[in-house]
Formats: C-alpha cells, structure tokens, sequence
C-alpha cells in the first residue's frame, strides 16, 4: 500500500480531475432542461426572459465548458460561403474603362470554374488584354502602402487586400453566429476564399441564412418626407405614363377587384403585421407615406375623368394615368403603410430598378422593403420610404442586449454607439423627434422606430418589436457589422434535430451494448481479473469524456464509433496481460510472481499496439476531414486512456489486492 501511495493519489487526482471536467456537461443539460420546460405562452415568454436573465450566464459558461455535440448529433445547418474577391477588385478600382470590364469579364468567367486564388487570375488576364493596350496596374488602381506604386508593389496591395476581406469575413461571420448564443460552430477557411460553417442545434437554421448573405451592410436610415415622396412617385407614374408593357402587366379591366381583395386581406391583419414590421416606441400617427389610398385614388379620377363615369372605369383610367401608384395603392391602408405581396414586390422592383426610372428617384428617395411577414399562405412586405443616404452605418455600434423592459413587461432592445457614433446619433436625434428611423440590414428593413426624443449618450432603448425572438433578431442584426466584401452562398445542407437525436440515441445504445457484452464477458471468463479491467475500461470512458470536454473537442457519430472501438482496445490490454499470468500461474510461479512477470512481459506488446493504434488517430486527424477526423479523435484519447488504465490502474488494484486478500484473486 505505501509503495503505491504515489500512484493512488494520482489516480485519485485524475478521477477528481474528470469529475470536475465533466460536471459542466451535467450542468448545461440540467439547465437546458429548465429552459425547455417553459411553453410558448406570453405569460411563458416573460418568464422565460427572467430566468434567463437569472441563469442564461450560468447556462452559457456550463456550454461552453460542456461536451460539444457535432452536426450529425445535434442536427442543424451546414453552409458553404465564398467571398465574393472579384467583387472587392472591382471596388478598389479608382476608374473603369472598356478595357478594364474586359480583364473583369474574362476573370470572372476563369473563375466560375476554378479555385484557384483570385488575384494571379486577374493578374492574369490583366496582363494578356490590357497590358499589350499599354495599361499598367497604376493607370485603375491606388493604394497608400504600394510605394512607388509599380505593378508588383499594386499587385501586392491587392493580394493583401484580398486576404485580409476574407479574414475578416470569417470573423464578422463568426461574430454573428456568437450573438445566437452557440458555444459550439465550427467555422473555418477553406481555400482562399470559401468559409466553412457547421452549426449544431440550430433551431431556426432560415434565419441563420439570412445573416449569412450578401454584404450585410448595416444602416441608419430617416424615412423620407411624405410630400417628397409624393412628387417622386408623380414623376415616375409621368415616366412610366403610356408604357404599353407596364400596361399588360397591370390588366386595366381587372385591377380593381383585385385591388379590392388585396385591400381586404390586408386591412383585416393591418394591426398584426405593423406590430410585426416596425419596432416603434409607441404608436403615432406619423404617416410613413403619401402614397394614394383606393379613395384617394378615386377621388383623383373624379377630378379628371368626365361625369358619370363608374367606379371601374374611373380607377381603369387612373391605373393608365398613374400606373405605379395604382400598384402602390393595392396594399395601402388607411394608415398610409404598404404592404405587398411578394408578386407585387417583384413587379415593384422590376419597376425601379429599370435604368430609365432609376434616375428619377435614386438621388432623392431609397424604395426598400421589410423582411418577409407571414400572413396566411404566403408572405407580404412592408415598402418604406428612405433618404437616399445613411445617417449612420454599423461600423459605430458598440453593443446591442435584447431584454424585458421592466416597466411594461415587453421586450426592449438596448443599443450602444460609439463615439463618433454618438455624437452624431444625437444630432439626428434632436433634429427628427417625432419621426422614424429605419434600421437596415442588405437594404431590408428590420425595424422603424420613432424618435422620441434626443439621444445624448449614443444608449438608445427600442421597444414594441412583439416578441422576443423579434428582440433578439433585431439584437443580432445590431451587432452583426459590415462585411468588407460580399459573401454569397454556394452550399448548404440541413440536418433536422430529429435526425441528431435518433443519432445519438443509436450512438449511446451501441456504446452501451458493447460496455454491457464485454464487461459480461470479461467478468465470466476472467473472474477477479475481469472486474479489475471491467472497473479499468469504465474509468476509461470517464477519461476519454473529460478529455473531449476539457479541450473543447467536438463529438460526432463517428466519434462514438471511436468510443465503441476504445472500448476493445481497452480490454485487449488486460486479455494480454491476463493471459500472460495465467502462463506464468501455469509453470508453477506463486501468484505475486506470476502478476509481475505478467505484467512486465506484456508490456511491449502492449505498448507496441497502442502506439501503432495511436499514430494511425494522428494519420486520420492529419489528412482526413470532418467525421474523419471526429473519429481520429476519440480514438487517440481512447488508446492513450486505455494504455494508464490497463497498465497503471489495474497494477495498483491488484497490488492492494495481493497485500490484503490475495485468496480473491483469480484469473478464471
């Protein structure tokens, strides 16, 4: 026992050890338990909020200390990004020409169908078609840390800038998927330009994709007077006035029972989805448009169509005379608000963004819409009215915390600005009280609320966004910045959490039948000797999940198949060993001899396999991905546990055996 002494308490430290490493794990399922068990009730909701408050920290610390679950376990979404480099080329270029479009055309069509690194493409052909026209890097291009500004040194200025867009795309990215609270996503570069995202337990991956696209440009943007608005809408209806295609898309004879329909499928719903639309403070009857209403419609075609008239007739002719207001007029309420459907959206869209009307409007008014807001069957949008300019874009946003406010008992959103941000944050403040400021992310519109007052201190509280998961979408989007490039989505697969959880209930199951057969067998064929390494291969496991826990490794169905397999390696030591003793035993030798000699001539074998088995984890981790290397995992900490527990636990017991009661010692 004295002899051992030494080894006893550092077995005993590694137990305490794995406890300590393990208890997190046990910790976050107690407190995910608590969180699941609120319902979705409001009076839930507030409760919900509360005890988040209280525990969400805890939660998020035991996460992050806990046992991570991979994909295939937990479920949830896998995207493929890529950045998009060409288009941050384009942007660097301080002029373009015919020839400079040429080199762009032809890189761009090189790489749809490489990927090879976006820079020595455009290079490329930069040198094959404007070079021979004798342009030079510096005739497009300037950068303050080129030097001389020579083609190499320009070269590298946009390689650098190039790497650093990506770079800093990956950790914009990685900033927005922390702000869900995952302690867990694997988020990596892959190439030069493509981001791998795996994010386990998603529970709403669609809105995880949305964050994901586009440049993610964030904005502050006042929403534009009434009557300006007004006078632009005037001078595209004059535009568009006589448009014979306009015309079919807007069928004169039918537009107003349809008008009708659509008016009354969004009058019956207009409280919902204003509340669902705008995070405004409280309601005000500011007015976000000017946009005709039907009677306003009407009473206009009054004024110009001869007496007598009907009311088909009348609204016939001003859909031909103001073709865009009536199409306008379809979702306007009594309010002034627009909704539309996504047919009309289109249709709304490719009005705008035709090259002859998109100068009329683009210097005075910015047409965007709000997200999409389920109603019924299908989704309808709200359409605003901006400044053509920001007043203030992401980049001065500091903080933003979603919360209940204690006051009302409804959810809040806080934001903080930085200097510079509030200092011109209170500006706008003072200067617009009383009017809406739209919150944008990609140009669409996730809130509005209303100035109330003026803001000093750049802390700004937006309440009435309905629901917490409004709150807390709307806390993302606050923190979500600015991508210096754009990202776009070129794969992505979902894997349901029905699927995980069936996974990992199989994943225990087989764990747990392969420990119940080969301890069974090992007690039965080896007696004494079984339970010792039956106790050996359970303190295995322990180890082997402490390990995974301690150094934040992910395990995935793989991995368990890792776990499954340390299982028999766990016990091919002891078999070795045993079996040795036995012939030991065999040949005469006391039963104390007979162990030490077992012990001692098994042990290069043992050894020899272990190390094998371990080099083989380290050849898999290195070379292979994803489930590959999930299995490489679990099989490396699996035979490293397995080699302690096998040769120092299993010697230690039966040394306290053998001086205490050697009589119970049998080897079957």
């Amino acid at each position: 026992m004295k002899k051992n002494r030494a080894k006893i308490v550092i077995i005993l430290l590694f137990i305490v050890g794995a406890v300590y490493a393990l208890y997190p794990t046990y910790r976050s399922q107690e407190l995910k338990s608590q969180e699941d068990s609120f319902g979705h009730s409001s009076q839930d909701s507030i409760k919900k909020v509360a005890w988040e408050n209280a525990n969400g920290q805890d939660l998020k610390d035991a996460n992050a200390k806990a046992i991570k679950l991979g994909l295939d376990l937990r479920g949830g979404i896998y995207v493929t990004e890529e950045v998009d480099v060409l288009k941050f080329i384009d942007e660097q270029a301080l002029q373009k020409d015919d020839i400079f479009e040429q080199v762009m055309a032809a890189t761009e069509k090189d790489e749809a169908t490489s990927d090879n690194p976006v820079v020595p493409m455009f290079i490329k052909h930069f040198n094959d078609i404007a070079r021979p026209k004798g342009k030079t890097l510096a005739n497009y291009f300037y950068f303050s840390d080129a030097g001389a500004g020579s083609d190499d040194q320009i070269q590298a200025a946009l390689q650098k800038g190039a790497d650093e867009a990506v770079d800093r795309a990956i950790e914009i990215t990685r900033n927005r998927i922390d702000q869900f609270g995952l302690t867990e996503p694997t988020i990596q570069k892959e190439g030069t330009r493509r981001i791998i995202i795996e994010l386990p337990g998603v529970g709403d991956p669609t809105q995880v994709h949305q964050l994901l696209q586009g440049t993610a440009q964030l904005e502050f943007r006042l929403l534009k007077d009434p009557q300006i608005v007004q006078r632009v809408i005037d001078r595209i209806d004059q535009h568009l006035r006589g448009d014979t295609t306009l015309a079919k898309m807007e069928n004169a004879d039918t537009a107003k029972a349809d008008t009708s329909k659509k008016i009354a499928a969004v009058d019956s719903t207009k409280v919902d989805t204003s509340a669902r639309a705008a995070a405004v403070k409280k309601d005000t009857s500011n007015k976000s448009t000017a946009v005709l209403t039907p009677e306003d419609s009407e009473r206009r075609a009054d004024s110009i169509a001869e007496i007598g008239m009907s009311k088909e007739q009348k609204f016939a002719h001003f859909t031909k005379t103001h073709p865009f207001s009536a199409i306008l007029a379809k979702g306007a309420t009594q309010r002034g608000d627009i909704y539309v459907t996504e047919q009309d959206r289109q249709l709304i869209k490719s009005i705008l963004d035709r090259p002859d009307v998109r100068p009329i409007y683009q210097d005075e008014v910015a047409f965007m819409f709000s997200r999409a807001i389920p109603e019924q069957n299908q989704n309808i949008y709200q359409l605003y009215f901006l400044n053509s300019q920001p007043e203030l874009t992401g980049k001065v946003i500091t903080d933003a915390r979603s919360d209940i406010d204690p006051q009302t008992g409804k959810p809040e959103v806080t934001m903080q600005m930085d200097d510079d941000g509030t200092r011109v944050w209170r500006r706008v403040t003072k200067a617009n009280i009383g009017k809406q400021v739209a919150i944008v992310l990609d140009s669409v519109i996730y809130s509005a609320p209303t100035v109330n007052s003026e803001i000093p201190n750049g802390n700004s509280q937006i309440t009435g966004t309905g629901d917490m998961t409004e709150a807390n979408l709307l806390k993302i989007v606050l923190k979500a910045g600015a991508l210096p490039a754009p990202v776009r989505i070129i794969q992505e697969s979902v894997v349901g959490p029905s699927l995980g959880a069936d996974s990992i209930a199989k994943g225990t199951s087989s764990i747990i039948w392969s420990l119940v057969v080969v301890l069974l067998f090992m007690f039965m064929y080896y007696v004494t000797g079984g339970a010792v390494a039956d106790f050996a291969v359970i303190i295995n496991m322990l180890f082997l999940a402490a390990v995974l826990a301690t150094f934040g490794a992910t395990l995935t169905l793989p991995g368990m198949a890792g776990a499954v397999l340390t299982v028999g390696i766990a016990v091919d030591a002891n078999v070795l060993i045993y079996e040795r003793i036995r012939e030991e035993l065999s040949l005469g030798k006391s039963l104390k001899l007979a162990i030490d000699d077992g012990y001692r001539r098994a042990f290069p074998p043992i050894f020899d396999g272990h190390l094998t088995a371990f080099f083989s984890g380290v050849i898999l981790y290195a070379f292979g991905t994803g489930t590959v290397q999930g299995f490489a995992v679990t099989l490396m900490i699996g035979v490293a546990a397995s080699l302690f527990t096998a040769i120092v636990i299993t010697r230690v017991i039966f040394d306290i055996l053998l001086e205490r009661s050697p009589q119970i010692i049998k080897f079957g």
